[in-house]
């Protein structure tokens, strides 16, 4: 995680990588209205590190996904690509970077409920 990243920026990272999964956990425990409740508040500019407590998920325990930690698959037999860069958070609120998924979709943000915004660079 870098250095300029507080602790709002990174629990909305860790918000948002969690979403998901909180969603298909709310359909089966009836809590679905909390969840959204907060998604909302967070997308309307609430405290992320609020609904990261309110939800239970602990940002420090939990990294958010992040791939300029130079972890991942070893790509070094594929030829250079033409375009380097990576996903961001479409309301410039996080640190929270992604890839495209194995269908080469491009990611989505759980919080704002938007296609992730393509940057250049390394």
């Amino acid at each position: 995680m870098p250095a300029t990243v507080d602790g709002e920026q990174y629990a909305l990272a860790v918000f948002c990588a969690a979403v998901p999964g909180l969603r298909t956990r709310a359909v089966r425990g009836f809590w679905e209205d909390t969840l959204e409740m907060h998604v909302a508040e967070v997308a309307a500019g609430g405290s992320a590190v609020s609904a990261c407590k309110e939800l239970k998920l602990d940002p420090a325990a939990v990294p958010p996904p992040n791939r300029d930690d130079g972890t991942g698959p070893r790509t070094d037999w594929l030829p250079a690509p033409s375009l380097v860069g990576g996903y961001v958070c479409p309301g410039k609120r996080c640190a929270r970077r992604a890839d495209r998924d194995d269908d080469a979709r491009p990611p989505r943000c759980a919080v704002f409920d938007e296609q992730m915004r393509f940057v250049r660079g390394g």
